[in-house]
């Protein structure tokens, strides 16, 4: 039992002199340390956190912790315990900043699935009216001359009846005519659908 306290005491002392050494920016001291250190700090580290990646992050803050501020140990406590005291606060930091992390990647993946659903939407929609408008552009083709022009004026250009029937030089009875027919064909050539004209009155 004496023997084990004497052994623990030299080992105290050794790492008390690592760290003396170290606040004087001696890096053999701290890599000699590193070495001595290095696996119970892991060990104890890992068994909080257990995830080896994050453990090793971690340990690595421990390590940058200790170079930085090695001349802040004052010999007032063991010198593992001042060690082991800043790799439990960095334990407890990192598993902070891993639940933050989750959530805010639960929130991201919830967005881009609610951005991705909405661009889907837009994406068929606007896939369906260009579908549309190339079946209204197909049936307009297939229109007889006269009505396909007299549909051209009215609805695209805008024009009233008896200015269609002015620029076409006919009746603007024969315009309503042709309008009347072109609206029928486009129904049936649109599969019975409600042409685009149809809600409109030229």
């Amino acid at each position: 039992m004496e023997r084990e306290e004497q052994a623990l005491d030299e080992a105290d002392r050794q790492v008390a002199t690592l760290l003396a050494r170290i606040a004087g920016g001696d890096r053999a001291a701290y890599e000699a340390l590193h070495r001595r250190l290095y696996p119970r700090v892991y060990g104890f580290v890992l068994r909080r956190l257990r995830d080896p990646s994050l453990a090793e992050e971690t340990v690595v803050d421990v390590f940058v912790e200790i170079w930085r501020n090695a001349g802040r140990f004052r010999g007032e406590s063991r010198p593992a315990t001042w060690v082991f005291g800043i790799a439990h606060f960095k334990c407890l930091a990192a598993s902070r900043a891993a639940r933050r992390s989750k959530r805010s990647a639960v929130v991201a993946t919830e967005r881009e699935i609610l951005e991705s659903m909405a661009d889907s939407r837009d994406a068929e929609e606007a896939l369906a009216a260009r579908e549309r408008v190339s079946q209204v552009k197909t049936a307009l083709e297939a229109l007889p001359s006269g009505q396909r022009e007299v549909v051209e004026l009215a609805f695209v250009e805008g024009l009233g009846y008896g200015e269609i029937a002015l620029r076409l030089g006919v009746a603007e009875g024969t315009v309503k005519t042709r309008v009347s027919r072109a609206r029928s064909m486009l129904r049936r050539l649109l599969g019975g659908d409600e042409s685009p004209w149809d809600r409109e009155d030229a």
